[in-house]
């Protein structure tokens, strides 16, 4: 025998002291403790609490690659990386040529960050849409909300996005400035390539060339997904962090940023770890030295809490003080 006070046999200890069955114990999720029971969503999949752990379906979610910033990607497969090309490139090409999503990047800063002008979404031979503060499809000025009966094509506000739909199982959210959301259905899983990869559920593979190659680096990966071979490649060897270049900016970037690693956004750490995002936000905040300041650091923590959301965990963060 040991001495001590202990849990009959076939119970355990809860946080109250009282001795429990197994199968009342809570879950975990966003920093805080679910009853057994529970019902939370993860991506398209509803998940339920039991016996300490959450339970999720086996459904095939779609998949949603993310180009913000000056400008940092993270793929369909989770694949993260920056890129600072002043060209338009291919984000998403489907195999077949159903459709074809690009963005044109351009400078925003004297350090040498680049950022979305534009974004094109070309359906097969149906209209090709210019997306952004002007709208328009084949060349036509137009107005959303905008439905296209013939294309499958709905052109909608939603919120601070201009949001199109198509019905090829293809979604494009873009904020106007330097947030685009690419959604693609699971039908098109490993049919597609562009700085997006190639959304066959590994990311180790994603810096594929346009010519099929594995790339090293991201530089080289990018310049292959040029859409016009005039303009310049990217070397990354000439590229300084825009905080040694803009070391006056560096303190208030660090100090405006770090609120994405403080209490505020504490129950989002365990489900979304913030270092890159931290970081991310540092980069474009020193970077953007022309103009958008504000924009560009409050894009960054719009981004950070959009995972968090995308994961169920729901933050106010906007403020008189903040953005």
């Amino acid at each position: 025998c040991v001495s001590g006070c202990n849990c009959p046999e076939g119970l355990v200890l809860d946080d109250g002291g009282q001795c429990v069955p197994k199968d009342v114990c809570p879950c975990r999720h966003g920093g805080e403790l679910y009853p057994a029971g529970s019902k939370i969503r993860q991506g398209c999949n509803a998940c339920v609490c039991r016996r300490q752990r959450w339970r999720c379906g086996s459904e095939d979610c779609a998949g949603t690659c993310m180009a913000t910033g000056d400008p940092h990607y993270i793929t369909f497969d989770g694949k993260a990386f920056s890129f600072l090309g002043d060209c338009e490139y291919v984000l998403v090409r489907e195999a077949g040529g159903l459709f074809a999503v690009t963005a044109e990047n351009v400078p925003c800063g004297s350090s040498g960050v680049t950022c979305t002008k534009s974004v094109v979404v070309a359906l097969g031979n149906t209209p090709r849409c210019p997306a952004g503060r002007d709208v328009t499809v084949n060349g036509v000025s137009v107005r959303p909300p905008k439905t296209y009966s013939g294309s499958g094509l709905t052109l909608q506000r939603a919120g601070l996005f201009l949001l199109l739909l198509s019905r090829l199982g293809l979604t494009v959210l873009w904020d106007g400035g330097t947030r685009v959301y690419v959604r693609l259905h699971p039908q098109h899983r490993g049919r597609v390539a562009g700085l997006c990869g190639n959304f066959d559920r590994d990311a180790e593979n994603d810096l594929a060339s346009r010519q099929g190659v594995l790339e090293p680096t991201a530089e080289l990966f990018g310049n292959s997904w040029r859409v016009s071979l005039l303009c310049p490649e990217v070397d990354g060897a000439d590229t300084q962090h825009p905080c040694t270049e803009n070391p006056h900016r560096a303190t208030w970037a660090r100090k405006r940023c770090s609120v994405l690693t403080q209490r505020l956004f504490a129950p989002c750490h365990e489900e979304v770890p913030c270092q890159r995002f931290y970081d991310w936000c540092v980069f474009d905040a020193c970077g953007c030295d022309s103009g958008g300041d504000c924009e560009c650091l409050c894009t960054a923590i719009a981004t950070y809490a959009e995972e968090c959301g995308q994961r169920g965990v729901h933050i106010r963060w906007r403020s008189q003080d903040l953005c």
